[in-house]
Protein backbone atom coordinates (compact mmCIF):
# COMPACT_ATOMS: atom_id res chain seq x y z
CA UNK A 1 0.00 0.00 0.00
CA UNK A 2 1.14 2.87 -1.32
CA UNK A 3 1.60 5.98 1.86
CA UNK A 4 0.10 9.18 1.03
CA UNK A 5 2.10 12.28 1.69
CA UNK A 6 0.20 15.17 3.19
CA UNK A 7 0.43 18.11 0.53
CA UNK A 8 -0.71 21.79 1.22
CA UNK A 9 -2.24 21.51 -2.33
CA UNK A 10 -5.18 19.51 -4.10
CA UNK A 11 -5.32 18.42 -7.63
CA UNK A 12 -7.78 20.63 -9.43
CA UNK A 13 -8.75 19.29 -13.09
CA UNK A 14 -11.41 20.36 -15.65
CA UNK A 15 -12.44 20.06 -19.28
CA UNK A 16 -14.71 17.68 -21.32
CA UNK A 17 -11.89 14.81 -21.30
CA UNK A 18 -12.01 14.60 -17.35
CA UNK A 19 -13.77 10.91 -17.53
CA UNK A 20 -10.34 9.47 -19.13
CA UNK A 21 -8.60 10.80 -16.24
CA UNK A 22 -8.00 7.00 -13.98
CA UNK A 23 -7.18 7.20 -10.74
CA UNK A 24 -3.73 5.84 -11.90
CA UNK A 25 -3.28 8.63 -14.29
CA UNK A 26 -4.79 11.06 -11.40
CA UNK A 27 -1.79 9.80 -9.21
CA UNK A 28 0.64 10.32 -12.20
CA UNK A 29 -0.14 13.95 -12.33
CA UNK A 30 0.08 14.59 -8.60
CA UNK A 31 3.98 12.90 -8.60
CA UNK A 32 4.19 15.34 -11.65
CA UNK A 33 3.23 18.22 -10.10
CA UNK A 34 5.84 17.37 -6.87
CA UNK A 35 8.80 16.71 -9.29
CA UNK A 36 8.36 19.91 -11.67
CA UNK A 37 7.53 22.60 -8.82
CA UNK A 38 7.46 25.66 -11.28
CA UNK A 39 4.98 24.05 -13.47
CA UNK A 40 1.59 25.80 -13.08
CA UNK A 41 -0.34 23.25 -15.19
CA UNK A 42 -0.70 20.57 -17.83
CA UNK A 43 -2.76 19.48 -20.24
CA UNK A 44 -3.92 16.36 -21.60
CA UNK A 45 -5.28 15.52 -24.68
CA UNK A 46 -7.72 12.64 -24.46
CA UNK A 47 -10.07 11.76 -27.39
CA UNK A 48 -13.06 12.81 -25.63
CA UNK A 49 -11.36 16.48 -25.82
CA UNK A 50 -9.15 18.63 -23.27
CA UNK A 51 -8.26 18.10 -19.37
CA UNK A 52 -6.53 20.89 -17.70
CA UNK A 53 -4.94 20.05 -14.51
CA UNK A 54 -3.31 22.12 -11.75
CA UNK A 55 -2.62 22.68 -8.21
CA UNK A 56 -5.15 24.57 -5.73
CA UNK A 57 -4.87 26.09 -2.55
CA UNK A 58 -7.20 27.07 0.26
CA UNK A 59 -7.99 30.94 0.39
CA UNK A 60 -6.13 31.02 3.33
CA UNK A 61 -3.14 29.33 2.26
CA UNK A 62 -2.77 32.63 -0.31
CA UNK A 63 -4.12 35.28 1.76
CA UNK A 64 -0.69 34.03 4.44
CA UNK A 65 1.23 33.91 0.74
CA UNK A 66 -0.26 37.64 0.10
CA UNK A 67 1.01 39.34 3.52
CA UNK A 68 4.20 37.55 3.64
CA UNK A 69 5.01 39.14 0.21
CA UNK A 70 3.75 42.61 1.92
CA UNK A 71 6.20 42.15 4.63
CA UNK A 72 8.99 41.73 1.97
CA UNK A 73 7.91 44.74 -0.14
CA UNK A 74 7.32 47.06 2.96
CA UNK A 75 10.86 45.58 4.82
CA UNK A 76 13.49 48.93 5.17
CA UNK A 77 15.66 48.59 2.15
CA UNK A 78 13.13 46.79 0.13
CA UNK A 79 12.42 48.26 -3.07
CA UNK A 80 10.24 45.58 -4.89
CA UNK A 81 8.96 41.81 -4.98
CA UNK A 82 9.11 39.63 -7.86
CA UNK A 83 7.06 36.27 -8.06
CA UNK A 84 7.41 33.89 -11.17
CA UNK A 85 4.20 33.82 -13.12
CA UNK A 86 1.79 31.73 -11.77
CA UNK A 87 2.98 32.40 -8.15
Amino acid sequence: MTREIPRSWQLLMVGPGIDRITPDLRDKLVRLFDLLPATNSITIETDAGYVTASRDWPSDRMEEAAAIVDAIATAPGVSGVSLPKGA
